[in-house]
């Protein structure tokens, strides 16, 4: 078993755009993939704009037929950042992290274990 720390960041436009969404297992890849799990630690956001910027943080849950569970909507103020977890979630393999608002920043650092 490995742990990997890693970190993932993206800008948001104003559709849909995945963060990062955990490997799936492939056993005939070369090198292969492991069976991976995500322990999310930290889900920061920021608004480098000179206006409020409307953001939505979503969590796919693609074990259960791809529901989608709100980490964050609302109105992002000019010039802030926030962090959004209160505490660490765990993803699955082909779950993702997804965000939506333009111009909003997103970093999300996590531990990858294989």
């Amino acid at each position: 078993m490995a742990d990997f720390f890693k970190s993932f960041s993206k800008t948001g436009t104003g559709s849909l755009v995945s963060v990062y969404t955990v490997p799936t297992a492939d056993s005939g890849a070369v090198p292969p993939v492991l069976p991976t799990t995500a322990l999310v630690k930290s889900i920061r956001i920021s608004n480098p704009t000179g206006s409020a910027i409307t953001t939505k943080v979503v969590m796919v849950d693609a074990s259960n037929t791809n529901l989608s569970i709100n980490l964050f909507l609302g109105s992002l103020a000019a010039e802030t950042e926030q962090e959004i977890l209160t505490q660490p979630i765990v993803l699955e393999q082909e779950d993702k992290i997804d965000i939506t608002g333009s111009s909003t920043t997103i970093l999300i650092s996590l531990m990858e274990i294989t």
